[in-house]
């Protein structure tokens, strides 16, 4: 072996004090050369070899396994998300379900109303842990005893009794399902509407007395649009999809659709096209709204609050929802975009507020005084304003959302989607989560681990199928 030879390999593996000083042992004296200081220098060589080869092999190993373990982490952390974001999302519809669209006199006269937050009452830590400590589900009998199509569906229902924004996830679920078990993917928006036909006839509907009736009170105006998806040009049976709500841009995705943020977890694009494609029941803005709620929902679940603070981990989500519109709505001239918009709003509304709910609230009367309610930008302000007054607390920022008015369970479903979502199934009350597991269970049939299995399974899948497809 050569000197040259020796001092390329020493080159490599030696640290650069010391390959310069050998060098300069057989450069600067190659006369001197003996036989030992040669043979010195091979030891050194082959010693250094040993010691890194070993060192290379034992990280090799070492990080094989950490590797390992990490994706396994990973995979649970995920799966324990979505579990979150579902679990969230039915927790805020029933904390919501009891006093949906009711007078406040009539809510303040029932047993613990919510708070009626009042002129010099300011966000504090103090009524941060109160706001915490008034989450309970509250019984629907004092003010909705009766079965409505549009909320619960049984007489008297029992505290923690979801309404029709959780329905919308059922039939979405249930599409989902039935994708999976037969692979028939890729899916698109007529394979959701025919979802909802199949669903109102579903063993869940036949077995439950008055379901049948009440579905069908509650899907009449979604049937039109149906029919008129899947061809039918009969006037009176079916109607065009911009005449769905008097061409509204309502909540409807967000009802229906946040589910999907987690078959992609840090994939915000995909799950914007996804829902977009998906929701042929939206129009005008919410189209882009509520693809971009989703799509902050598919970040939000990769995010670790153990790693990140509540403001942080809020921001990540805004900025998500803000970069991605790969329609590029941003960029229609002489227009804003909504998304931006209300966004925006939410900041000016609380700067100004100055952390009044009070002055909050009544600055979002006089801005959405001539809206009904359920209109795509309401419960998008609403709950990112709650969120930034109640300075990121999750918990204070769900109880608050429900304290404004109008349609509560709306509002509350969505934010509680995100809070399960950044936070997890753990930041939720134990009783309040088997209470929810058992009434979804005993009224629809349905189970959330159940629904989180789907949606892994599905997650998965989607690393090499295409799941959903544009048709219009």
């Amino acid at each position: 072996m050569s000197n040259r030879t020796l001092h390329s390999i020493a080159s490599d593996i030696l640290p650069k004090h010391s390959c310069s000083a050998l060098s300069r042992l057989f450069h600067r004296h190659p006369l001197q050369q003996t036989i030992a200081s040669k043979q010195a220098w091979l030891f050194e060589v082959t010693r250094r070899i040993i010691i890194h080869i070993s060192l290379f092999s034992l990280l090799f190993v070492t990080t094989h396994f950490s590797s390992t373990a990490q994706s396994n982490t990973d995979t649970n952390f995920i799966r324990n998300k979505i579990k979150g974001l579902l679990t969230g999302t039915l927790i805020g519809d029933a904390l919501g379900g009891p006093i949906e669209f009711q007078e406040h006199p009539a809510i303040q006269a029932t047993p613990n109303p919510p708070k009626r937050w009042k002129e010099g009452e300011l966000i504090t830590e103090t009524t941060l842990k109160e706001a915490r400590e008034r989450i309970y589900f509250r019984e629907y009998k004092y003010l909705r005893p009766m079965p409505e199509p549009y909320a619960h569906w049984s007489a008297n229902a029992a505290p923690g009794t979801i309404t029709d924004d959780s329905r919308h996830k059922i039939i979405l679920m249930y599409m989902l399902r039935h994708a999976l078990q037969k692979n028939q993917w890729p899916v698109s928006d007529k394979t959701l509407a025919q979802a909802y036909l199949d669903w109102s006839k579903s063993k869940t509907i036949q077995t439950h007395p008055g379901y049948d009736t009440l579905c069908a009170q509650w899907l009449d105006e979604s049937y039109k649009a149906i029919n008129w998806l899947f061809g039918n040009r009969e006037i009176g049976k079916a109607y065009p999809l911009e005449r769905l709500w008097n061409a509204l841009p309502t909540c409807y995705g967000q009802m229906a659709l946040t589910p999907i943020a987690a078959l992609y977890p840090g994939e915000p694009e995909k799950a914007y096209l996804a829902t977009y494609h998906l929701a042929y029941f939206d129009n005008g803005s919410a189209k882009d709204m509520n693809a971009a709620l989703v799509a902050g929902l598919a970040t939000g679940l990769t995010l670790d609050p153990a790693t990140m603070n509540n403001e942080y981990l809020w921001n990540k989500v805004f900025e998500t929802m803000k970069t991605t519109d790969p329609y590029a709505y941003a960029k229609v001239p002489w227009c804003e975009r909504s998304v931006e918009r209300w966004l925006n709003l939410a900041d000016l509304y609380v700067k100004e507020a100055k952390g009044s709910p009070e002055k909050l609230f009544e600055r979002l009367d006089k801005e959405l005084l001539n809206d009904i309610k359920w209109e795509a930008h309401v419960p998008f302000v609403l709950i990112f304003s709650a969120v930034k007054i109640c300075n990121y607390d999750p918990l204070a920022a769900l109880q608050l959302s429900i304290e404004w008015g109008w349609d509560h369970d709306s509002f509350a479903q969505l934010l509680g989607a995100f809070v399960g979502a950044i936070y997890g199934p753990g930041i939720f009350k134990e009783d309040m989560k088997t209470t929810i597991t058992k009434r979804l269970q005993a009224d629809y049939d349905e189970s959330i681990d159940e629904w989180v299995s789907t949606l892994t399974k599905i997650q998965h899948a989607a690393k090499t199928k295409i799941l959903f497809k544009n048709d219009r």
